[in-house]
């Protein structure tokens, strides 16, 4: 990725780059999370539409965006980086209009996955961009504040989205969006500076793009189905095979193409591969109980979108904190520290939960059920993800982070699509006692897993 000379670092104001990048980071996150407290008023304004089709809007953005950051990122090199921040947020404007108008959910996932085309876009692009403009002593500091962003604007993205429906409704989110990413643009268009481009960057595997995003579809929908059709259906059944199918002609294609999507030769690296199955992990686990306490909290407790808002920010929100704190500390003492007591919370918390939530709502408990749930993740789930790079050279580090994206996606997506499948049927109480089994089984895999962990520097 060649760096901005100094000359241009001079001329690119890095204060102006921060407010750029995390506007940016802002657009992702609060789509992502915000997208938790609209799904059940979706629900509500297309009735007639299949839980299996409506539980696309949420899926389209992390399977699309699993499948295209990486050749995102050798396009912004091939192309400017400028180039793509530029392209990227306004496809995410576009698609954020599209959602807008949309006069049925197919619309509102064609207008999701805009959205996802323009966040991988601008993702990699912002990113580099950021370490460009920042001299050597001021980066460490420049990436924590982007980091952290992720974590406070997924935090503020459901009671943002929550009080944007009680103003108007679930259309207001995706216009919300609009005049954010075109003050993006016109800054980005005036302040940022053009990086020399790579013409020899090849770009990767496109047809690999395509196989992932079929191999997990399938899965996908699969789990949704499974309601209707029931586990042991031969359409069930087969929709997950050719879901795995497709994963191996991907994994096949990987190990022969010659500038393919995933390197698998980095997966002769131990932390790598086993990082990225914990990461992979607790990405079904999290977004597993998240999901099921929010639909619990609409469809049980009546909850109106900014209550429901209000009450789980804190989970975003302490997983974001505690994960920049462990990050920190982790530098000294390696990872495993955090990953086991941290899974073992993880675990025990839905066990707790199991006995104090019932239908009788409650602020508390679901403050109490944000916090622990939060905090845990925050010691579990960034854990893995920077463990995923502790051996990966420098030269293969946006590699080896395109991998570790691509496993918090795909499980992002299981756990979405099982906590949808589990609040619809069989619904209530009963819904969520599911959701906390996969929660209690994830966490004790990411224990299991967490114990093959060894990232302390060696004295």
């Amino acid at each position: 990725m060649p760096a901005l000379t100094s000359n241009r670092r001079a001329s690119m104001r890095p204060g102006i780059v921060m407010a750029i990048t995390v506007a940016a980071v802002s657009l992702t996150g609060i789509g992502l999370s915000s997208i938790s407290v609209v799904f059940p008023e979706l629900r509500k304004a297309f009735p007639g539409t299949s839980p299996a089709t409506l539980s696309w809007i949420a899926n389209a953005f992390t399977i699309v965006s699993a499948a295209t950051l990486i050749p995102a990122g050798a396009l912004a090199d091939r192309t400017g980086k400028k180039r793509m921040v530029l392209i990227g947020v306004s496809l995410f404007v576009v698609g954020s209009f599209i959602g807008a108008i949309a006069p049925s959910a197919t619309w509102i996932i064609v207008g999701r996955t805009v959205q996802a085309l323009g966040s991988s876009a601008y993702t990699p692009a912002t990113a580099a961009l950021l370490m460009s403009a920042f001299p050597p002593e001021r980066l460490a500091a420049a990436i924590g504040i982007w980091s952290v962003t992720g974590g406070i604007t997924a935090a503020l993205g459901p009671p943002i989205a929550g009080a944007l429906i009680k103003l108007g409704d679930w259309r207001w989110t995706f216009c919300f969006n609009v005049p954010v990413g075109l003050t993006v643009l016109v800054l980005a268009y005036r302040h940022l500076v053009e990086s020399e481009r790579d013409r020899t960057r090849a770009i990767p595997d496109p047809l690999g793009a395509f196989l992932v995003t079929a191999a997990v579809s399938p899965i996908v929908f699969a789990l949704v189905q499974s309601t209707t059709w029931g586990w042991a259906d031969r359409r069930t059944i087969g929709s997950i095979l050719l879901g795995f199918v497709l994963m191996g002609l991907f994994v096949r294609r990987c190990a022969h193409h010659p500038n393919p999507l995933v390197d698998l030769r980095l997966f002769r690296l131990p932390l790598l591969r086993t990082a990225n199955q914990g990461t992979f992990v607790m990405a079904i686990t999290w977004f597993c109980v998240y999901w099921g306490l929010i639909s619990f909290a609409s469809s049980t407790w009546h909850w109106s979108p900014l209550h429901i808002g209000g009450s789980t920010a804190p989970v975003s929100l302490m997983a974001g904190v505690v994960g920049v704190i462990v990050g920190r500390i982790a530098v000294g003492t390696g990872h495993r520290v955090f990953i086991l007591p941290g899974s073992l919370i993880f675990a025990a918390t839905p066990i707790l939960l199991w006995f104090v939530i019932d239908s009788t709502p409650s602020d508390l408990k679901m403050i109490l059920s944000s916090l622990l749930i939060g905090s845990a993740s925050g010691c579990v789930f960034p854990s893995f993800i920077a463990a995923s790079m502790f051996e990966v050279p420098v030269a293969e580090q946006a590699v080896g982070s395109g991998i570790s994206f691509m496993s918090q996606r795909i499980g992002t997506t299981v756990g979405v699509a099982l906590a949808i499948t589990f609040l619809t049927n069989p619904g209530g109480l009963d819904g969520l006692h599911r959701c906390f089994i996969v929660t209690i089984v994830g966490a004790s895999l990411a224990f299991l897993i967490g114990l093959r962990v060894n990232t302390r520097p060696v004295s």
